[in-house]
């Protein structure tokens, strides 16, 4: 396509654009709202996931050993533990290991514990999981595993708060895609109705344009170019908004969790990327739409 017809085909898409600003303000912000709203449930759900994978690298579960479990049982264990694929690795603590730690926590109130004639706290494997082994689904087996060996009086691995998590976090997925999926449809039916509007301000135009030979491409081309300067320009600004809210957000944050969620990780270029483009699909779309219905033979 030759360079001048590109040159006239912008110059009539920014020409319809300035001539009719509150459609366009209309049409840019609804295209901006609707790309916020949704990046947010994006944000959401992804740092979780991201709080999730670092606690995931930390992640420990605590079997606690039976007292009829011997020295060099408990040795054996740990061995057979360690070589399980998704354990990185395991720690003993024996019974009076575990005494001596409970009795630095009581600091100066440790005297409560002369009175004991014997040691009430048993001795534990601590397992720790590989890199990115925190998943429910993992964790589920290797505690079902482990509840069958015997020996093994009680496992503790914060189940409470990891099947909390996955429910919050598969509600946000589910909230995100049903409200995402109706924010899209009702931006490109305004952008639909925006280049209709427009279309039919410049009718009669159009039509001199077909009765001297125009192709439907020729007139559809400067309407395109419209929707999609206004997909660019609202996925741009949803990605400026989202790029300040994570910054604001993580500014109110304690320390441990502002270090967990670094935003750059959250809001990466790529994710930018991805606005734009959704930016300029739904700006095409409905442009399309639109022209489809008045340019039929």
């Amino acid at each position: 396509m030759p360079l001048r017809f590109l040159v006239y085909f912008l110059k009539k898409a920014v020409e319809h654009l300035r001539v009719n600003p509150f459609l366009t303000l209309v049409t840019l912000s609804t295209i901006t709202i609707s790309l916020v709203i949704l990046g947010l449930f994006g944000l959401v759900y992804l740092s979780f996931q991201q709080v999730l994978q670092r606690w995931g690298d930390e992640f420990r579960v605590t079997v606690y050993l039976s007292d009829t479990v011997s020295q060099n049982e408990a040795d054996s264990m740990r061995s057979e533990l360690g070589r399980w694929p998704e354990v990185q690795e395991v720690t003993y603590t024996s019974k009076a290991q575990a005494m001596a730690w409970f009795r630095t926590q009581l600091q100066e109130y440790a005297g409560i514990l002369e009175g004991l004639r014997e040691n009430p706290l048993p001795a534990s494997l601590e397992i720790k999981l590989r890199a990115g082994g925190a998943g429910s689904g993992t964790v589920d087996q290797l505690v079902s595993r482990l509840r069958q060996r015997p020996g093994v009086a009680d496992i503790h691995y914060g189940q409470t708060w990891l099947a909390r998590l996955k429910v919050f976090m598969d509600v946000v997925k589910l909230v995100g895609i049903a409200v995402g999926g109706l924010l899209l449809l009702a931006t490109v039916v305004v952008v639909s109705n925006t280049v209709k509007l427009t279309f039919y301000a410049r009718q009669e135009e159009l039509e001199i344009m077909r009765l001297v030979g125009a192709t439907d491409f020729f007139i559809k081309a400067p309407f395109l170019i419209e929707g999609l300067l206004h997909g660019v320009s609202g996925g741009a600004l949803a990605a400026g908004t989202l790029v300040l809210l994570s910054h604001l957000f993580l500014s109110h944050l304690h320390i441990p969790l502002r270090l967990a969620l670094a935003p750059d990780a959250i809001v990466s270029p790529p994710l930018i990327g991805g606005f734009l483009g959704l930016g300029v699909a739904l700006g095409l779309v409905g442009s399309s739409i639109s022209l489809r219905r008045f340019l039929r033979p």
